[in-house]
């Protein structure tokens, strides 16, 4: 930004402007010396600046202060009205010094004038009303007048001279204002330009095409990496034309459906545009953002196109890569839950026979299954079973025999030996051949579908456990929403109220910094509860009025327009006590939103604090404090009362409430090594009252 800085008059454009009119005072009234003292705001001094039959390295040298306020020359500036020294010499207002150059330019009396309306077109003062010869007392920054002129002649002065010289005051004064307006849009035009300059020299800087365009989405300004793809040049080719053109077209319709879909706010998107040389496909990020031109009082949108052509192939590539790998790895997975299936359940039995139906192979399981022990009288009965099972397969697999299909499988029932339990078995029953085709037998692996089945319902059992899981989990979720509703809805109110009462030009930074707090609040406690741990308590010195009125403070709002009044009653006498302040405010917050909802048709809020007495039930004299919140509300049941602390259990609608508000401020009390007390009556309301000792909670809480 350029600092507005007042440019320094220039004396010939004075004298070219004011020397006419000297020339006519001293034809019409006989002056023979005039001098030129101009006001500099900067300094705060009257300076000689233009002169007539004065020597003009004397007339520079004057110098006023305007703290010399009984100065003849700072009186007439201040008063706006001529005023007359007929004596310089014996004149007591002025200073030896000034004295003495009045008297070296040959001055011996003089009238003094003030230059009027000469303020600057922008300055506040301009439109002020003119002071009075009364207003002595005009601070600096008022004053009325460009600057004065001193006119002396010979044979003394008279009051029709000083009646003469009116008009011409107000005269110069107008002049003097063309003159200077003339001279500042000099001055700005010149700053313009350089600031145009700048301007072409920074968008050009940059290496991504920039594009300014304004409200019919049509380009105004681009840098040098634009021009390459939106402007056109006399010796380009036709086929190089039309991709531009068509560039500046798919470009303006992607603006014009920016604005559509995301309003006048800043956007970004993809665009593909043409290669004017190559002909190619080019992939651009555009960044657009709406501007605001202050002079010509117009708006328009800034893009950035960000050329992402290679990022967004690689992009395409990789994700290509990546669904062929979890393709892979899909697949991978399910041969791997296969052999971990196969692997639990090992070793399966193994049985080989030939096309006589005689076995003559079995792995470790199946001879337990199938081959007898020795015959004695304590293994009889596994004896008779294994024969019954063997029996039971041999005439299974001559069944399957009867299919065409090489592979065949089946169901078989068998008992184990060692447990008479009854097993279920699949069979998968393989033909067995040799070279040349000729059958040789038939291998059959069995599957026990009783652990299968076992694993099964274990496995549906472990799937109701997990939704059991899922479903504390989700309720745990709730919880946590519930906890951050309480600063989301803070961060609103604080946030309407900023957009409500700060005007467009003032910075007011605290509704901010509520946000801000709030926000750093619902961090903390996410870590609390997703950690689900015991949170250190870190204590500091709480003041509990206030901290009672920041939290009415953050759903101010909400309770207004439920038509619900707050009433507070507090102690002034309340020492500060050693407590979490978040904590606390979290406690409040929840029982004045829980009294909010008892009271769907309004009603009110009464909030008192005061030291302990000792007729508390929570007796503690001077060394605990109380907080009492009672609602008109419809009171809760008295069935209900001995549970609203238990986590989960809630009497608001499934979709409202979660049961864990009053848990959760329970613990937070608790852990201040204070109480929490319900009183309520159906239909009477419902109060709470809390204690807190001063001190903070003792070292083993």
């Amino acid at each position: 930004m350029y600092e507005q800085a007042s440019p320094q008059r220039d004396p010939e454009a004075l004298r070219q402007t004011l020397g006419p009119m000297l020339d006519g005072l001293s034809r019409a009234f006989g002056f023979t010396r005039a001098l030129v003292a101009l006001y500099d705001r900067q300094l705060g001094l009257l300076r000689g600046s233009v002169a007539f039959n004065v020597p003009e390295e004397i007339a520079a040298s004057l110098e006023v202060s305007l703290e010399e306020r009984d100065h003849p020359l700072v009186a007439a500036l201040f008063q706006a009205t001529p005023l007359r020294v007929d004596e310089v010499q014996n004149d007591s207002r002025l200073a030896p010094h000034d004295k003495g150059l009045l008297l070296e330019m040959g001055i011996s009396s003089f009238i003094v004038v003030p230059l009027r309306n000469a303020l600057d077109p922008g300055d506040p003062a301009a439109s002020a009303p003119r002071p009075t010869v009364a207003a002595a007392a005009l601070a600096v920054d008022e004053v009325a007048a460009a600057g004065v002129i001193l006119l002396s002649k010979e044979g003394g002065l008279s009051d029709n001279d000083v009646e003469g010289l009116m008009p011409f005051a107000n005269q110069a004064g107008a002049t003097l204002v063309g003159a200077r307006s003339v001279e500042l849009f000099r001055h700005a035009s010149e700053r313009y330009a350089v600031e145009n300059e700048w301007l072409w020299w920074m968008i050009n800087s940059v290496a991504d095409p920039v594009v300014v365009t304004d409200e019919q989405n049509d380009i105004i300004r681009q840098n040098r990496q634009a021009e390459l793809i939106f402007r056109t040049r006399p010796d380009d080719g036709e086929g190089k034309k039309n991709a531009i053109r068509m560039n500046n077209f798919l470009f303006t319709a992607a603006l014009s459906a920016s604005k559509l879909e995301q309003g006048r706010s800043g956007s970004s998107g993809e665009l593909t545009l043409v290669d004017p040389i190559e002909g190619t496909e080019l992939i651009f990020e555009v960044i657009s953002h709406p501007a605001y031109h202050f002079r010509l009082n117009t708006t328009g949108m800034v893009s950035l196109l960000k050329n992402v052509t290679d990022l967004s192939y690689a992009s395409e590539a990789l994700a290509q890569n990546v669904q062929r790998l979890q393709a892979a790895e899909e697949k991978s997975r399910l041969e791997r839950d296969r052999l971990d299936l196969v692997l639990r359940n090992v070793p399966n039995p193994i049985i080989v026979i030939d096309n006589e139906d005689q076995i003559t192979q079995m792995n470790q399981e199946a001879i337990r299954l199938f081959r007898p022990p020795e015959n004695n009288a304590a293994n009889r009965r596994k004896t008779q079973i294994a024969a019954s099972n063997s029996a039971k397969f041999v005439f299974f697999v001559s069944q399957l025999r009867l299919e065409t299909a090489q592979v065949k499988s089946g169901e078989l029932s068998l008992i184990d030996p060692d447990s008479d339990e009854e097993l279920v078995m699949a069979v998968t029953s393989t033909e067995l051949r040799d070279e040349s085709g000729a059958l040789l037998g038939n291998v059959s692996v069995m599957q026990d579908l009783t652990r299968l089945r076992e694993l099964e319902r274990r496995r549906v059992e472990h799937q109701l456990f997990e939704s059991e899981k899922l479903a504390a989990t989700g309720r745990l979720a709730a919880s946590i929403a519930h906890e951050i509703n309480n600063p989301l809805e803070a961060i609103t109110n604080a946030l309407y109220l900023l957009v409500q009462r700060t005007p467009a030009a003032d910075a007011n930074r605290e509704f901010l910094a509520i946000a801000k707090k709030e926000t750093e609040r619902v961090s903390r406690i996410l870590r609390q509860m997703l950690g689900f741990y015991r949170p250190e308590l870190s204590t500091a010195p709480t003041d509990i009025n206030a901290l009672i009125l920041e939290a009415e403070s953050l759903i101010e709002k909400d309770l207004r327009q439920k038509g619900v009044r707050m009433h507070n009653d507090f102690s002034p006498a309340m020492p500060m006590i050693m407590a979490s302040g978040d904590q606390l405010k979290q406690v409040v917050l929840n029982l004045l939103l829980n009294a909010q909802e008892s009271m769907p048709d309004g009603g009110s809020i009464f909030v008192t604090t005061r030291l302990a007495r000792d007729a508390d039930p929570a007796y503690l004299p001077s060394r605990s404090v109380m907080i009492q919140v009672r609602d008109t509300g419809k009171g809760i049941a008295e069935e209900h009362l001995a549970n609203i602390f238990e986590p989960f259990f809630s009497t608001k609608q499934a979709r409202k409430g979660t049961g864990l508000g009053l848990w959760v401020s329970l613990g937070i009390v608790q852990r201040h090594g204070g109480s929490i007390t319900p009183r309520s009556r159906p239909g009477e309301g419902t109060t709470f009252t809390i204690s807190l000792p001063i001190a903070g909670p003792a070292a083993d809480d």
